[in-house]
């Protein structure tokens, strides 16, 4: 039996390596559209911040060191862009060589994660801007860092991943500002457990504006400055921490 499984970071490789412990002569390949495979995601906002000073501690496994662990074939950089589950077969991307390759299979799995939100306002793709969703993600945000191009930055929503990533810019001397539409940081927690969130915040030098909604990120080339419905902050910098979508869009007309 032939199995695909699309995506390779957490969901992907716990199931291809469970595929193959409970029957080592099934055929299992990965396909990713990514570098990397099994990454930490939860520490990219302490690389960015140094707390994790080396990229390669984040990364749990190399597709080579899975494969030999595990007898699983990876093939990354390669885009899944279309299932035909009529005749089990995946039409895919090379994104290096840019070629399509048709591959069959006997079962499909679908483990293509998410990707990060970017709301549709203006400027949303101007230098400066940046998502944190994967290492390539927070290696460009760090070395804007150390670049010196980042003064000042706006982390557009307070969840977890926008308090992370505000408190490791300001670990690097970066002026901080967090907006959310929420009336408090950590949207879903009590109002108490969040107003103390947000005066710890403030005693780090981390200012929040909550009820505060992006319209608009203003600049010629680069970031300069974001508006909301209250008013605008000057920034070199917005990371905007506004939820994840499912890679699914190449299920489009599958069923």
């Amino acid at each position: 039996m032939k199995v695909l499984i699309i995506g390779g970071v957490a969901a992907g490789t716990k199931v291809a390596a469970k595929l193959k412990r409970e029957n080592f002569g099934c055929e299992v390949m990965i396909l990713t559209k990514s570098k990397e495979i099994s990454y930490a995601g939860c520490g990219l906002p302490y690389y960015v911040g140094k707390v994790i000073p080396d990229r390669s501690q984040l990364i749990v496994n190399t597709p080579e060191s899975f494969s030999k662990l595990t007898g699983v074939n990876v093939m990354t950089e390669i885009e899944v862009t279309k299932v035909n589950p009529s005749e089990k077969t995946v039409y895919a991307l090379d994104l290096n060589t840019k070629e399509t390759i048709n591959l069959k299979y006997d079962k499909l799995v679908i483990a293509s994660g998410a990707e990060a939100i970017k709301p549709p306002v203006d400027g949303v793709n101007l230098k400066g801007v940046f998502c944190l969703r994967t290492p390539d993600d927070a290696d460009a945000l760090r070395e804007a860092v150390e670049s010196g191009e980042i003064k000042r930055a706006v982390v557009v929503g307070g969840g977890f991943i926008g308090l992370e990533i505000a408190e490791n810019l300001s670990s690097q001397g970066v002026r901080v500002t967090i907006i959310d539409m929420a009336k408090h940081v950590l949207p879903g927690f009590d109002k108490e457990f969040c107003e103390y969130v947000e005066n710890h915040l403030a005693n780090q030098g981390i200012i929040t504006f909550t009820e505060t909604k992006l319209e608009v990120i203003l600049g010629e080339e680069k970031v300069e400055k974001v508006q909301t419905n209250r008013r605008a902050y000057k920034a070199d910098a917005v990371i905007l921490s506004v939820g994840i979508r499912a890679n699914t869009a190449f299920l489009a007309d599958t069923g």
